[in-house]
């Protein structure tokens, strides 16, 4: 743009503010203070009192989780009960199948002991037996062939007897041993009758089925407390049966060699078919009625040929006894030693079908113990996940109800604290308290746009566009109108500030900074620029010439020069140098400091552009010229923006003389 166009424009002054640069200026600062208060002042102690209001309230009523937990204890704690009442009765039942298992393994344990009697009585007797004859013990194991010689027999029964436990349980038994180890030499010595032997150990055999008998007692009486479900009463009751058909085999076996051979007490045929008679008896009332194990043995005892051929052998001596015919064997000692191998046989068989009568009781016993233990434990085990299932039900349905109550009653408190700027509340939980969440959200809504709109009217802040959201409801659409009327008043005060402040800080005629407002940015930056430790530069430019202009022209053709030099001083600067008129035809350049250490050509440019301006005068272009002062300092603590002005003042007319000089110089030489 040129000098000329000034004068084609009616209004300089808008001309000059439609080119010029951003200019450094200052604005008020508005605090967001609140607005009046409404209603009466409350004292500190009624807004504390309202802060623990809600608290002592709360503290007055149970929490959802307690309520939960006495909802879910009361029938839990029946059911509790109920449980451990059974898992007591398991347990005691448990107890009672222990004690009757131990009781079955005392009885096969007592029934062993009782079978050890075989092994002691076969040698015994037959020793004892042969030396009442006037045989010899070599001579009988010549006779005889035992696997094992008697004498090695007897010392094997008598240390086996010594070390079984049965025969240490009582005292009587223990009496019964210390005879036998007494006995047995008497008998190697022949100075004991067969009669005495044969008394001794049926008083050893009756002290040792005192003691199954009492044993048995004891069974029956703790099968009565524990009642057992099932057969088992039934299966210990042919246990005895077992016992009497064991002890009458034995009686049969030796009366069947008493009578076959003509020997022994005079009474044994009456004992044989008594025995007989017992035996038929037991066998018959647990027939059908025996356990598993006990089963399999008496099937075995029936099955087994050598069993069965010496079955046929005591049949014999009973029709013998019954029909009074003469013993087949009499003087036959080969007989009794081939009967006594098969009897010891038939014997052992018929006490394994007691012990595994008393082995399938302890098992069903411990079966039943074991299964009491497992519905104990499953009872328990019941009950702890009941308790699981419980607290993790207080615990889900707590933290379903109590964490969205709780963030609401969170968010309710900082609604009552004044704070409104909160996160949406996620909508969980049961649906009403999503439907009071959601009412919640909404009010806590409205309320923060409220309070937006409040803090940007309060801001003065006319561009936010929390102003142009409308309010929901009636009173939202009341409150919206007034805040629009108010930021229109707000607005129309803005512009009479603005248009007040640029009255007060620019020049009327070119729009550039004016006297106070040029020195007071001039105070700032040289204040800013002493701590950055920069340099400045101020210009002081001096119009040449504008009194002649105004004395001859008029002021009108002096204020377009002045404006033309404004126009020109503006094109000259860049965007960070500041530009101000002092007054009249001078003005003030404030260099940046990026242009500070290049003022030379600043002043080389500036003087440039204002000798390219021509201001027409009546048909004719009269050019401007200009001269300018540099004032340059590194900004310290001495610094003076003030004494810069001078400076820059001083060089100006400096420069201006040089300048008249140069012209005068010139001008004679033309002459």
């Amino acid at each position: 743009m040129n000098c000329e166009d000034v004068l084609r424009v009616k209004d300089g002054a808008s001309l000059v503010e439609n080119f010029r640069k951003p200019m450094v200026t200052t604005f008020l600062n508005h605090g967001g203070g609140s607005g009046p208060t409404a209603g009466k002042a409350r004292s500190g102690a009624e807004l504390d009192e309202e802060q623990r209001a809600p608290g002592a309230r709360s503290r007055r009523h149970p929490g959802v989780r307690l309520l939960l937990t006495l909802v879910v204890l009361l029938p839990m704690l029946a059911t509790g009960i109920l449980i451990v009442s059974s898992a007591v009765s398991a347990l005691k039942f448990r107890q009672n199948a222990e004690v009757v298992a131990r009781d079955a393994t005392r009885l096969q344990v007592v029934a062993s002991a009782r079978a050890q009697m075989n092994s002691l009585e076969v040698p015994l007797s037959a020793v004892s037996y042969a030396a009442q004859i006037g045989v010899s013990e070599p001579e009988l194991d010549t006779l005889l062939h035992p696997a094992i010689p008697y004498s090695q027999q007897l010392q094997q029964a008598t240390a086996t007897i010594a070390d079984f436990p049965t025969f240490s349980s009582t005292p009587t038994l223990r009496a019964d041993v210390l005879e036998l180890q007494s006995l047995i030499p008497k008998v190697a010595a022949k100075s004991v009758s067969f009669t005495d032997v044969h008394n001794f150990l049926n008083k050893m055999a009756i002290d040792i089925d005192d003691i199954w008998y009492g044993d048995y007692n004891r069974l029956q009486d703790h099968i009565a407390t524990w009642q057992p479900p099932g057969s088992f009463e039934v299966h210990a009751a042919a246990l005895r049966q077992t016992y009497q058909a064991f002890l009458a085999g034995g009686q049969e076996i030796e009366g069947a060699i008493f009578v076959l051979e003509g020997i022994g007490p005079a009474d044994s045929k009456q004992v044989l078919i008594q025995a007989a008679g017992d035996f038929k008896t037991a066998t018959g009332e647990f027939a059908g009625q025996l356990s598993p194990e006990a089963e399999q043995a008496w099937r075995h005892l029936q099955t087994d040929p050598s069993d069965q051929r010496f079955a046929a052998t005591i049949q014999q001596g009973v029709s013998v006894a019954l029909h009074g015919t003469p013993p087949p064997f009499v003087d036959n000692t080969t007989f009794a030693g081939t009967s006594m191998t098969p009897g010891i046989h038939y014997l052992t068989d018929l006490n394994k079908l007691v012990t595994s009568a008393s082995l399938d009781l302890h098992n069903t016993a411990l079966a039943q113990a074991s299964a009491a233990t497992g519905r104990l434990f499953g009872e328990i085990a019941f009950l702890a996940l009941l308790a699981l299932v419980c607290l993790g039900g207080v615990v889900v349905g707590g933290r379903v109800l109590t964490q969205p109550l709780k963030k609401l009653a969170g968010a309710a408190q900082q609604v009552h604290s004044g704070e409104f700027d909160l996160a949406r509340l996620p909508d969980s939980g049961p649906r009403e308290v999503v439907t009071t969440t959601e009412a919640f959200n909404d009010m806590a809504s409205t309320l923060r746009a409220v309070e937006a709109k409040a803090v940007a009217l309060a801001a003065e802040d006319l561009s936010d566009p929390e102003l142009l959201t409308p309010l929901p409801g009636r009173t939202g659409h009341a409150l919206q109108a007034s805040v629009d009327t108010l930021a229109i008043r707000i607005r129309e005060r803005e512009l009479q500030r603005q248009l007040l402040h640029e009255a007060a800080t620019h020049d009327s005629l070119t729009g550039l900074l004016n006297r106070a407002a040029i020195f007071d940015f001039l105070t700032h930056d040289v204040s800013r620029r002493r701590e950055a430790g920069e340099t400045v530069a101020v210009l002081f430019i001096d119009l040449d010439g504008l009194k002649p202009l105004n004395d001859t022209y008029g002021h009108e053709v002096g204020d377009t020069a002045i404006l033309a030099t404004a126009m020109a001083l503006m094109q000259a600067t860049q965007d960070c140098d500041v530009v101000g008129r002092l007054g009249g035809d001078e003005f003030l350049v404030v260099l940046c400091h990026d242009h500070s250490c290049n003022d030379d050509t600043v002043v080389r440019r500036i003087r440039d552009s204002v000798a390219q301006c021509r201001i027409p005068v009546q048909d004719v272009l009269v050019p401007l010229e200009a001269s300018v002062g540099v004032a340059l300092a590194r900004c310290d603590s001495d610094t003076d923006p003030m004494l810069l002005v001078r400076q820059a003042d001083e060089a100006m007319y400096e420069a201006k003389k040089t300048a008249r000089a140069i012209r005068d110089r010139f001008t004679s030489a033309n002459s």
